[in-house]
Protein backbone atom coordinates (compact mmCIF):
# COMPACT_ATOMS: atom_id res chain seq x y z
CA UNK A 1 0.00 0.00 0.00
CA UNK A 2 1.60 3.30 -0.95
CA UNK A 3 1.04 6.48 1.20
CA UNK A 4 -1.78 7.66 -0.75
CA UNK A 5 -4.17 4.87 -0.29
CA UNK A 6 -3.21 4.94 3.37
CA UNK A 7 -4.27 8.18 3.13
CA UNK A 8 -7.37 7.43 1.67
CA UNK A 9 -8.09 4.95 3.96
CA UNK A 10 -7.23 7.45 7.26
CA UNK A 11 -9.58 9.98 5.38
CA UNK A 12 -12.56 6.92 5.41
CA UNK A 13 -12.28 6.09 8.63
CA UNK A 14 -12.52 9.05 9.87
CA UNK A 15 -15.58 9.79 8.00
CA UNK A 16 -16.90 6.00 9.20
CA UNK A 17 -16.36 7.47 12.43
CA UNK A 18 -18.36 10.86 11.89
CA UNK A 19 -21.03 9.39 10.72
CA UNK A 20 -21.48 7.15 13.23
CA UNK A 21 -21.08 10.02 15.82
CA UNK A 22 -23.94 11.80 13.99
CA UNK A 23 -26.15 8.56 14.47
CA UNK A 24 -25.33 8.08 17.96
CA UNK A 25 -26.08 11.85 19.26
CA UNK A 26 -28.88 13.13 17.02
CA UNK A 27 -30.62 10.42 14.65
CA UNK A 28 -30.85 7.55 17.62
CA UNK A 29 -32.00 10.11 20.17
CA UNK A 30 -34.38 12.07 17.58
CA UNK A 31 -35.82 8.54 16.47
CA UNK A 32 -35.87 7.31 20.31
CA UNK A 33 -38.29 9.88 21.06
CA UNK A 34 -40.21 10.65 17.97
CA UNK A 35 -40.14 7.42 16.34
CA UNK A 36 -38.33 8.16 13.21
CA UNK A 37 -34.99 10.69 12.92
CA UNK A 38 -34.55 13.21 10.60
CA UNK A 39 -33.89 11.62 7.66
CA UNK A 40 -36.66 9.49 8.25
CA UNK A 41 -35.13 6.20 9.97
CA UNK A 42 -36.66 4.45 12.05
CA UNK A 43 -34.90 3.22 15.72
CA UNK A 44 -34.59 -0.41 14.50
CA UNK A 45 -32.77 1.02 11.13
CA UNK A 46 -30.70 3.36 12.69
CA UNK A 47 -29.81 0.55 14.95
CA UNK A 48 -28.28 -1.18 11.80
CA UNK A 49 -26.52 1.53 10.35
CA UNK A 50 -24.67 1.82 13.48
CA UNK A 51 -23.68 -2.44 13.52
CA UNK A 52 -22.85 -1.87 9.91
CA UNK A 53 -20.44 1.07 10.37
CA UNK A 54 -18.78 -0.35 13.43
CA UNK A 55 -17.88 -3.94 11.62
CA UNK A 56 -16.46 -1.88 8.51
CA UNK A 57 -14.22 0.64 11.17
CA UNK A 58 -13.01 -3.01 12.85
CA UNK A 59 -12.00 -3.72 9.07
CA UNK A 60 -10.47 -0.62 8.11
CA UNK A 61 -8.48 -0.55 10.90
CA UNK A 62 -7.34 -4.10 11.02
CA UNK A 63 -6.17 -3.44 7.42
CA UNK A 64 -4.45 -0.49 9.01
CA UNK A 65 -2.99 -2.42 11.97
CA UNK A 66 -1.66 -4.75 9.24
CA UNK A 67 0.49 -2.32 7.44
CA UNK A 68 2.45 -0.67 10.32
CA UNK A 69 3.42 2.25 9.45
Amino acid sequence: MNELQYEKQINQLGQLRERIRQLEDVDYVTAHYKGYSTSGATLEEIKEEISILKVKILKLEKQLDDIGW
